[in-house]
């Protein structure tokens, strides 16, 4: 997998020359995977206000906190990592099965004996498709998530809208920003590569699809989970640092 990323960085250089592809898996990872994540955003949204704000409204702390714990909680962690998770499930597998299936046909084999580079040809397109589209996708279902939260706040618990999005704004800092979409282009940076990688190394035949599928997921998923931690515990003093 490592080789595999080093060898589409370097065929970067080639993107002018497959700019339809890139848009076209641009569109199956985006504009197809919006209503998902605005769905899923909505309900992450609404069950991060409802769960924080009713130990909140225990201390009496509801207005002054709502806002900016589902705020700093979708912008930091939920919203990257959930949309993350939806682009694995339902991207990421299709793009591995998509790719073990042409391995198994030996359309890769065909491609080898013409010349023409499987990384440049298959992996460039669905590595920027998704280093691009990760973080579009996150800041879309971060709005929604938060505009979810804003109704929980105020049919459930009682909050002012003026009130919540007043204490979010105030709260919300570029460090939050900044520290969660960066983590965005690291994860799809990791869906790309290791949904890539699996699916060229698909073998014995169509039941080695379904394997490679299956690994692809779980593969992918622990990654960001382990990604997350780290790039939260060695990354957030960095983007301090840079900020001043």
């Amino acid at each position: 997998m490592v080789f595999l990323f080093l060898e589409t960085l370097a065929e970067l250089r080639h993107l002018h020359r497959r700019i339809i592809p890139t848009l076209q898996c641009m569109l199956q990872f985006g504009v197809n995977t919006l209503p998902l994540a605005a769905f899923i955003g909505f309900f992450v949204g609404m069950v991060t206000a409802l769960q924080t704000g009713m130990e909140l409204k225990k201390l009496g702390l509801t207005d002054m906190l709502a806002g900016p714990l589902v705020g700093v909680a979708m912008m930091r962690e939920m919203g990257p990592v959930i949309t993350a998770v939806i682009i694995c499930g339902r991207v990421g597998a299709a793009m591995t099965a998509e790719l073990g299936t042409m391995v198994v046909t030996e359309e890769i084999d065909v491609l080898r004996s013409l010349g023409i580079s499987p990384v440049r040809f298959l992996v460039l397109p669905r590595f920027v498709a998704s280093v691009t589209m990760v973080p579009a996708l996150t800041a879309y279902s971060v709005m929604i998530g938060i505009w979810g939260g804003a109704l929980v706040s105020t049919r459930n618990l009682g909050v002012s809208s003026t009130v919540f999005y007043n204490e979010l704004f105030k709260s919300l800092k570029v460090h939050d920003i900044v520290s969660g979409m960066s983590k965005t282009v690291f994860f799809g940076a990791i869906i790309a590569i290791v949904c890539c990688q699996t699916g060229l190394t698909t073998t014995r035949g169509t039941e080695g699809v379904g394997r490679s599928t299956m690994r692809a997921v779980v593969v992918s998923l622990t990654a960001i989970l382990i990604s997350d931690y780290f790039l939260t515990r060695f990354g957030d003093p960095i983007i301090s640092w840079v900020l001043g």
